[in-house]
């Protein structure tokens, strides 16, 4: 249910009105949408684990529709004829049991670009998915839907279509149109604030003992999504049980059980080469006491007081360049900055991003920047930037 989220109450509300209210409520939707047809279909992408599948769930079960769920490889078949044959089922199955919803898991696997496919059959599957969501879009007219007493029902006709992917560049452009996939919803690393609010939904069904701070949780784990944090709080709780069953009904987890299993929980996005803090610290560093002021006046200070600097119109810097020979220092200096910053480090070697094929180099590119706003704040160091300036120019 959508009370168990924690941190997207815009993406809650958005919810709400798109979809909800078009499955309880038709006619209330149509005296708001005159074209009288919600949307056909959604797309939720973003990080693994950041609940793309579970707000699918949430969505039927608000909804209180049937739930078709399918992951595109269970479609994939040898067999000629076979995965379309799969495709068409799904939709059948959905439209007997009307109004519901169809959740397609890491629909990049059967909706890839078909510029990009070599396989007919591949294709094939693309296209037959578009046939069935255009099906279903123009079979979810919400005209004559009144009951003979004047009262409301639920749209049958209603089939939602909601996929899931962590690689939505990878989608055929022809499914992101209206009509097809009309919503995309990204869903991205949680920020501090976010954090708090997702560990407090997963904290209130649980045994604690004394006060448990989530504001200090909330900074001790950046780059931490939804799956992360659940872990978080399930290794706390095996921290906190005792080993003798006879006391198994004292015990509660506490606040140190929590920062304990901090450390013991690698986020997922640092398992697939996104960010952590760096455990440089300015005391590792010598005669840079001026340069030390000067990063916490134009970094460091405004990414701990974001709030403050934003409410008088006070900006970040974008960039700053660190010139000088070899070995003064540059690197450690970067990383004590994001560790007295609390911010995630993205180090990047020059060399790392040059690539023969044409392209390549600047796609790398692309998605170290969008690494770092998944897990912001973030500060990306390049060394040896000349290697890759010109590059950097369009990001």
């Amino acid at each position: 249910m959508f009370k168990d989220f924690g941190g997207m109450e815009d993406i809650l509300e958005n919810l709400k009105v798109d979809v909800i209210i078009p499955f309880y409520r038709p006619e209330l939707f149509r005296s708001l949408n005159s074209k009288g047809k919600p949307i056909s279909g959604i797309l939720l992408h973003g990080p693994p684990g950041c609940g793309k599948t579970k707000l699918a769930n949430a969505i039927a079960n608000e909804a209180g529709v049937p739930f078709y769920q399918i992951s595109a490889t269970d479609v994939v078949s040898g067999v000629s004829g076979a995965s379309e044959e799969k495709i068409r089922d799904l939709f059948s199955k959905a439209y007997r049991t009307a109004p519901s919803v169809v959740f397609i898991d890491e629909i990049d696997a059967i909706a890839s670009k078909r510029e990009n496919l070599n396989k007919g059959m591949e294709r094939r599957i693309v296209t037959q998915l578009m046939t069935c969501m255009d099906e279903s879009h123009q079979n979810t007219g919400l005209a004559d839907i009144e009951s003979d007493s004047g009262t409301s029902d639920r749209n049958p006709a209603y089939v939602l279509v909601i996929g899931a992917t962590n690689r939505l560049d990878d989608i055929d452009s022809a499914l992101r149109r209206p009509g097809r996939f009309c919503r995309e919803i990204c869903l991205r690393v949680p920020d501090e604030e976010a954090r708090r609010h997702i560990l407090s939904v997963l904290t209130s069904n649980c045994r604690l003992e004394g006060a448990i701070d989530h504001d200090k949780l909330a900074r001790f784990t950046p780059g931490f999504v939804g799956a992360d944090l659940a872990a978080l709080v399930n290794e706390a709780g095996i921290l906190a049980r005792p080993l003798l069953p006879e006391k198994m009904e004292n015990y509660g987890i506490t606040m140190a059980d929590f920062e304990k299993a901090a450390t013991a929980i690698q986020p997922s996005s640092r398992r697939e080469g996104f960010a952590e803090i760096p455990d440089v610290k300015w005391e590792d560093i010598g005669g840079y006491d001026s340069l030390r002021k000067e990063f916490e006046n134009s970094i460091v200070n405004r990414i701990r007081y974001r709030e403050i600097n934003e409410k008088f119109g006070v900006n970040s810097e974008v960039g700053i360049l660190l010139y000088g020979p070899p070995g003064c220092g540059k690197t450690l200096i970067a990383k004590a900055v994001a560790n007295e910053a609390t911010a995630n480090f993205i180090h990047i070697k020059g060399l790392e991003i040059l690539n023969k094929y044409v392209g390549e180099s600047e796609s790398q590119i692309r998605t170290i920047f969008s690494r770092a706003q998944t897990c912001a704040p973030c500060i990306i160091f390049f060394d040896e930037v000349y290697m890759d300036l010109c590059s950097m120019h369009s990001c």
